[in-house]
């Protein structure tokens, strides 16, 4: 059980500090993705994860979801966390297959209902979730067969170029690989990484409103000094920060006999909510300029409310928790009070 509400993470302020403008100006230079791999390689990033795991994940993620960027580093999560399942990849790229709703493997004999991040060049290999007599394997699917049944996501964030699949896969369940666990802790990490994603996009938005309230002035006052204005994004930057514990405690609850699963789930879900929660207060802050297409919130909208719909919406993560307590689940508390 955890005690603590805030655990440290292995990056002092000023080594956090100088790797977070590292990584922006890394993240300027490739924000859709080609190039960022290199780049992180460049800078040493292998060796700041294995000194700190949490820190380094967040601490990339939180910058990510800052510059609206798009690339796998979400799928390097996942495959991190699957590769002792799976053997060793051959020539070209292995990516995971996203299930829509709560990232549950897919039932067999159904069709596939999910997503892949990006587009197929290089992709060999889809790793697919499948659960089989009450238990999990995974399938590694030919890229060509998910790529026939895939099609642009659109929606809310056409910047983020994913792909919605959907449709049969002939002979899924023929050549599976037992997951021993590994993907309900490869959904528990990419939750984290998320949730540290979708707090750099709120911080970010939460940057742009203060900006804007301080420049624009009425009846002779910067509007950022008006108290409904200041309470609004007090109860922003509120949200931020408690999404922002709870993903810290999150990574504390590693060493739970659950791996971490449920405090995982529990950060993903709170920020979800706090997305909700902080574009609401600073499109009413921005007024109809934060709803026009000429001005850059709308974009980090889009994008929270797309990265909130990943690996489980806060709304479906809080149904599948309610439903988990009545049927008499046991949960320690995340955080012991």
């Amino acid at each position: 059980m955890i005690s603590s509400p805030a655990a440290e993470t292995g990056l002092d302020a000023a080594t956090a500090e100088l790797l977070a403008g590292s990584l922006r100006e890394v993240l300027a230079k490739n924000p859709d993705g080609p190039g960022l791999g290199s780049a992180l390689e460049e800078l040493g990033w292998d060796e700041v994860l294995a000194d700190d795991r949490a820190g380094a994940t967040t601490l990339l993620f939180v910058e990510h979801g800052r510059a609206l960027a798009t690339s796998r580093v979400l799928d390097d999560v996942l495959l991190a966390e699957l590769a002792p399942s799976l053997p060793a990849p051959g020539a070209g790229t292995r990516v995971p297959f996203y299930p829509l709703a709560t990232a549950a493997p897919v039932p067999p004999g159904a069709p596939l209902a999910g997503l892949v991040l990006g587009g197929w060049e290089g992709v060999t290999e889809v790793v697919v979730p499948v659960a089989l007599d009450g238990r999990v394997e995974l399938a590694l699917v030919p890229a060509g067969q998910v790529a026939a049944l895939a099609r642009p996501a659109g929606g809310f964030d056409p910047a983020s170029r994913w792909l919605l699949v959907e449709g049969p896969v002939d002979g899924l369940t023929e050549h599976t690989l037992p997951d021993g666990g590994a993907w309900e802790h490869a959904v528990a990490a990419g939750r984290r990484a998320l949730a540290a994603e979708i707090i750099g996009v709120c911080a970010a938005a939460l940057a742009i409103a203060v900006e804007h309230t301080s420049a624009r002035v009425q009846y002779g006052r910067q509007i950022a000094t008006f108290q409904a204005v200041r309470h609004r994004l007090s109860e922003a930057h509120v949200a931020t920060e408690s999404a922002r514990s709870i993903l810290t405690v999150a990574w504390a609850a590693l060493d739970h006999p659950d791996g971490g699963v449920g405090a995982a789930r529990l950060a993903k879900l709170r920020a979800g909510w706090a997305q909700g929660e902080v574009m609401r207060h600073v499109l009413q802050v921005c007024g109809a300029m934060g709803l026009s297409l000429e001005h850059q919130l709308h974009r980090h909208v889009s994008r929270a409310a797309a990265l909130d719909a990943l690996l489980g919406g806060h709304r479906a993560l809080t149904a599948q928790l309610g439903a988990d307590l009545l049927a008499g689940a046991d949960f320690d508390p995340v955080v012991e009070i």
